[in-house]
């Protein structure tokens, strides 16, 4: 019993201590705490012992009661965590293949010798240095399964199986790279269907009955929809199949984006059956329309909801129904579809033409900026040092909110990017934010969103430039800022969103309904709005399109210098005229923090 106890020297004297490290896997569930030391010094020592032993099979017994409240690997979490990560290395492979000059055989061969080189690279690895592979691997997993919050035995069979998974799907993205590349003809269910043969573990059922619509939802009773309508044989083609054809066409968009308008297009097949897509009028549309606006929020999400069907969710009488804004963008969507239908022959009309509910409020007014008071609140010492566990590594939850608040970059910029995004731009630190052929995990909005922000000096003062340096010297091997992360649903954003909005927000009692992370980017438009900066500059800060097509088309973009002076500078918080935010009390020792 030894080894629990402790002797500490207090003035001339020594004290005996008992201390028992936590388990690496339970320290989230301590706040934070790494162990736990009690004093003995009025314990004789005739009972220190007993006592050591009696507190020691205690705690172990509390460490066993957290562990069974965490949940096991399951069969049906890893065919998640796997279905997950194939659609991921669709994502990466498409975009091999757009960035791949199709038109030129030198670029095309070009292409293919480095997806041959990567793939050669990655197989040398795994066979000369396999344990080290492994540990990148377990890496990634710890951060996905700890967001499921599921129990990481390394240790165990389902583990295990996970894992080699993984490895045996990194390989066969490489050959159906070369498929896309070749032309082909082979399409993403055929590698699902690869995938699934090699894996066995029948991820995709839907495919084993050449059923080719991916998302597959349950099909209501076929409804009769405009059947007095003569159709051609284009007209005659299920809504399911158009739907792979406009998706597959449209290409170059995020997964998480993708994942969205399937959603919306699946409410025509929720509604009335995969029925021809050219039997969709505008009667049909109407009445499509009038039962999403009946749709209550979070149908996917809230036990009350998840198990209904469309039809039964549309007939519940629930004041928490979506929002406008969602009602329109799923009308948007329908609409694209049904035009590029009407384009290629399997429709006549496009019926959702001009079925957008008009809009309560402006864009401006649909978020609430923070005011000047909640950020003082927001980031005072005492709130913002203990709440983002910056101890426990959680340098997320430390960073984001801080770099929001003085460059109005989206969460979804910041969580992804990585070390070498942080760069020296004429003399001044920047973040370059862009989207990058080999990292598929950090797509931008749209093209406005490339671009270079200079970082606030503020920022430089707390040490973001030391922490990067640091991180750097630690593991000569991380690519991520916020590596620790789990890409989530297409994006790293889940976790420092649900932190903030559900728990940070919420506990400062600041939270509305209009306040989320995002208010961060608005609360810096309006400030700069406020001081009198120009338009123009304001857009280019934030990545927005500037309205001017001479701007947007034939202007390069601003010199950071620039964008530095005329915004950057700018973006003071004052809580009375002349007396500014402390954020300079949120500094840390990062050298303690990030031991090298």
């Amino acid at each position: 019993m030894k080894k629990y106890i402790r002797q500490r020297k207090k003035g001339h004297q020594f004290q005996s201590h008992f201390r028992v490290r936590i388990p690496k896997d339970l320290i989230s569930y301590f706040q934070g705490t790494r162990e736990f030391q009690i004093s003995l010094k009025n314990v004789r020592n005739t009972d220190c012992l007993l006592l050591t032993m009696t507190l020691r099979i205690r705690l172990e017994e509390l460490f066993s009661e957290v562990r069974e409240g965490m949940k096991s690997l399951t069969i049906e979490q890893i065919k998640e965590v796997l279905k997950i990560e194939v659609n991921k290395q669709i994502d990466h492979s498409k975009h091999v293949f757009y960035d791949t000059n199709k038109y030129n055989e030198f670029k095309k061969k070009e292409s293919l010798e480095k997806i041959s080189s990567r793939e050669e690279k990655l197989k040398s690895m795994l066979s000369e240095d396999l344990k080290t592979y492994k540990k990148k691997i377990d890496s990634r997993l710890e951060s996905i399964l700890q967001s499921m919050d599921i129990e990481i035995n390394t240790k165990s069979v389902n583990y295990k199986q996970l894992r080699m998974s993984f490895l045996d799907l990194y390989l066969m993205r490489f050959e159906w790279m070369r498929e896309l590349i070749n032309f082909t003809g082979k399409d993403e269910d055929d590698f699902r269907r690869e995938v699934d043969e090699k894996l066995k573990l029948n991820l995709f059922p839907e495919l084993l009955d050449n059923n080719v619509f991916t998302n597959q939802i349950p099909t209501p009773p076929q409804v009769n929809v405009s059947a007095q309508l003569e159709l051609n044989s284009l007209e005659s083609t299920p809504i399911s199949e158009c739907i792979v054809g406009f998706l597959e066409e449209k290409g170059g968009v995020s997964l998480r984006t993708n994942q969205y308008i399937q959603t919306s297009l699946n409410l025509l097949i929720e509604e009335f059956g995969d029925v021809p897509v050219g039997r969709i009028d505008k009667q049909s549309a109407v009445k499509l329309k009038s039962h999403i606006i009946k749709l209550p929020k979070n149908r996917r999400k809230n036990p009350l909801y998840r198990d209904k069907d469309f039809h039964t969710l549309v007939e519940i009488d629930t004041q928490d129904t979506i929002s406008t804004t969602t009602i329109n963008e799923h009308l948007s969507y329908l609409s694209s579809f049904m035009e590029w239908n009407k384009n290629h022959g399997y429709a006549n009309q496009n019926p959702f033409t001009g079925l957008k509910l008009p809009k309560k409020t402006r864009p401006r007014d649909e978020r609430d900026r923070f005011s000047d008071e909640d950020i003082k609140k927001m980031f005072a010492k005492e709130n913002y040092i203990p709440q983002t566990k910056i101890l426990d590594g959680r340098y997320e939850l430390y960073w984001t909110p801080l770099i929001s608040i003085f460059s109005g970059m989206r969460l979804g910029e910041i969580c992804p990017l990585y070390l070498d995004n942080i760069k020296k731009i004429k003399n001044r630190w920047c973040i370059d934010v862009l989207e990058e052929e080999n990292r598929p995990d950090k797509p931008l909005k749209n093209l406005p969103s490339r671009r270079i922000v200079p970082i606030a000096n503020i920022l430089i003062e707390l040490g973001l430039i030391e922490f990067i340096d640091l991180l750097k010297k630690k593991d000569p091997d991380r690519e991520r800022i916020f590596q620790e992360l789990p890409h989530v649903a297409g994006s790293y954003n889940k976790n420092v969103s649900r932190f903030f909005n559900q728990r940070y927000l919420p506990k400062l009692g600041i939270k509305t309904d209009k306040k989320t992370f995002h208010s961060l980017r608005h609360t810096v438009a309006d400030h700069l709005k406020q001081k009198g900066v120009e338009p123009h500059f304001i857009n280019e800060l934030l990545g927005h399109s500037s309205g001017n097509i001479d701007l947007d088309r034939y202007g390069k973009g601003y010199n950071p210098d620039i964008i530095y002076n005329k915004c950057v500078k700018k973006i003071v918080y004052l809580t009375s005229k002349n007396r500014g935010i402390n954020f300079k009390s949120l500094k840390l020792d990062w050298k303690k923090i990030i031991q090298v």
